[in-house]
């Protein structure tokens, strides 16, 4: 298994897992008042094509002096100091995205604006960006100018809505990809319809996104390349009833969070539906949930968190102590699930939309590996199909950089065409009319093991 690092020092980059965390909360940088980072609620302080470093507790030398040089437009300078960051951490997606737009420079190009949780969740706002960072140099390659601008929307609805209409402002921004979680996705994505912005989400599942109604044109502009809570609500009910033969399920979620609750209400409405019963709902946010474990009158218990609720649903597996079976959505797709509760949660079943050793694009494995010096995860491989699905729609649509903001609605339409198609990194990439990819999920057991160090694995169900 190799060993990297997110910043200076080595960490775990493990196979089947997301990335380890090498960005430390309350890390500080000494650079981090010139460059204006996070913490400024300012919206131009969260953009950057180069200019400006947005992950202080990556920043070398090197980089530091790249973005000097991009700021004032010495693409050359900059190419070459990005290149040296690269030398010292390979893993690095947002020196490697701002490498290739210092090639691009100030050729004609198209912008695809990627918004992360930067300030909120860097670990997995670096693992979308390193898809992003794989697909543009890609393209880069390939003769097509793309330039990727990075936003940080600090997983905050409000936020969000200010990044969105930055963006809609920006002619040169033909796309966007994101954003980093449901909630922010949906408070964006009206922002998008109406400024014709095509929105392609990678990780934001809420079947909210696919109620919003289209532009006063009759175009659609928000899609994803995930599929929707609705898809992994039915395959684990579907699971939990024919496979395991359970019929009563505690069902454990947030209320306040719009991923978490359509995945409860996907979940609830196949249980019941085929045949099972809800013994209890619970919320996650209030209270101690734990305690309810010792009076659940169900067979099964039903885990779906967000990630501010993470830890309760934790401290439910803890008290279960394995009495009853587990199904967990992709919030438990984490290391911090095997080094908290391994042992307990041996036997659990949870649903993620892709995994290495399954993935039906084994070039994407092996050219991930190579870039980035390990295997990614999910988050990586949806983020990469983004990119794929613009390369498409770029093709088929024949869009040259214009510049001219009617690209974006000839770009949006392209991808509603029925006979729409990319090929991903988790396969052939398709539409619905409301802009969700029809697509399956996947399951994943844990089961003891020695990859991630933890004394567990996660490994695709058989």
């Amino acid at each position: 298994m190799v060993v990297l690092g997110l910043g200076t020092g080595a960490i775990a980059f493990k196979d089947q897992l997301p990335f380890l965390s090498g960005i430390t909360s309350g890390a500080s940088s000494p650079i981090s008042s010139f460059l204006g980072l996070l913490g400024n609620n300012q919206v131009s302080d969260r953009l950057s094509r180069g200019d400006k470093l947005l992950f202080p507790e990556l920043v070398t030398p090197a980089k530091e002096a790249g973005a000097v040089a991009f700021a004032a437009g010495d693409f050359a300078t900059a190419l070459t100091q990005f290149e040296s960051s690269l030398q010292e951490q390979r893993n690095d997606p947002e020196a490697r995205i701002y490498l290739n737009n210092a090639k691009v420079g100030t050729n004609p190009s198209f912008t695809l604006a990627a918004v992360v949780p930067i300030a909120e969740s860097p670990n997995p706002a670096l693992e979308i960006l390193r898809g992003v960072a794989q697909a543009q140099e890609e393209m880069v390659a390939a003769g097509i100018p793309v330039q990727v601008l990075i936003a940080d929307d600090a997983n905050e609805a409000d936020l969000a809505v200010q990044v969105a209409k930055a963006l809609v402002a920006d002619p040169s921004v033909i796309a966007v990809l994101g954003h980093g979680s449901s909630d922010p996705s949906v408070a964006a994505a009206p922002i998008y319809t109406s400024g014709q912005l095509p929105m392609i989400a990678p990780t934001s599942t809420s079947t909210d996104l696919t109620q919003l109604a289209k532009g006063e044109d009759g175009v659609n502009y928000i899609f994803r390349t995930i599929p929707n809570d609705q898809f992994t609500g039915t395959a684990l009910a579907r699971y939990a009833l024919t496979t395991m033969g359970k019929k009563n399920a505690v069902v454990f979620f947030n209320p306040q969070n719009s991923y978490s609750q359509s995945l409860k209400d996907a979940f609830v409405s196949t249980f019941n539906l085929e045949g099972g019963s809800i013994s209890q709902e619970v919320d996650l946010s209030q209270g101690n949930p734990a305690e309810t474990v010792a009076t659940a009158t169900g067979d099964l218990i039903v885990l779906l968190p967000n990630s501010d609720t993470f830890e309760p649903a934790v401290a439910v597996v803890k008290a279960n102590q394995k009495k009853l079976p587990i199904l967990a959505g992709d919030a438990f797709y984490r290391i911090e699930s095997l080094q908290q509760a391994g042992a307990e949660l041996e036997g659990a079943i949870l649903s993620v939309p892709w995994h290495g050793q399954a993935s039906p694009n084994a070039e994407f494995v092996s050219t991930s590996t190579a870039l980035w010096g390990g295997l990614v995860n999910w988050r990586t491989a949806l983020a990469y199909d983004v990119g794929q699905v613009f390369r498409s729609a770029q093709t088929q649509a024949n869009l040259t950089p214009s510049g001219d903001p009617s690209l974006r609605s000839a770009f949006a339409q392209a991808l509603a065409q029925s006979d729409f198609q990319a090929a991903g990194a988790t396969g052939t990439i398709q539409f619905t009319p409301s802009g969700d990819r029809n697509a399956s999920v996947l399951l994943l057991t844990v089961q003891p093991g020695s990859t991630s160090g933890t004394g567990f694995d996660f490994a695709p169900v058989k």
